[in-house]
């Protein structure tokens, strides 16, 4: 995977593996509109609360455009090359790996 990618990933703070996997899911049906409880149903995460956060989230990083209860990617060329890139990468076990432990939250040590 290249630093370009690793880049986009920390700039648009795609810094979790739901994050990821719902932008894969958007990647692979670039023209759906699709509610939040769809989104919960379809990748069988079951929390509605946490895909709400999520696409607040990827809103805010320009990731995702909401029209209504609906969500979608927006059209725009650098995206859909950046999220054709993680694609590729998430294919390929090695990458994959890189990928996973990159959007990996990082953990904050308990005071002692």
């Amino acid at each position: 995977m290249n630093e370009a990618v690793h880049n986009y990933i920390r700039t648009k703070k795609i810094d979790s593996f739901q994050k990821l996997r719902l932008l894969l899911f958007l990647h692979r049906h670039p023209h759906m509109r699709v509610s939040s409880q769809e989104l919960a149903h379809r990748l069988h995460l079951g929390d509605t609360l946490l895909i709400e956060t999520i696409l607040a989230d990827l809103r805010q990083s320009g990731l995702v455009t909401q029209m209504g209860n609906n969500y979608q990617l927006p059209d725009e060329p650098e995206l859909k090359l950046y999220l054709q890139q993680l694609a590729s990468a998430f294919e390929h076990p090695v990458t994959r790996q890189e990928l996973l432990k990159q959007v990996k939250p990082t953990r904050v040590p308990a005071p002692l």
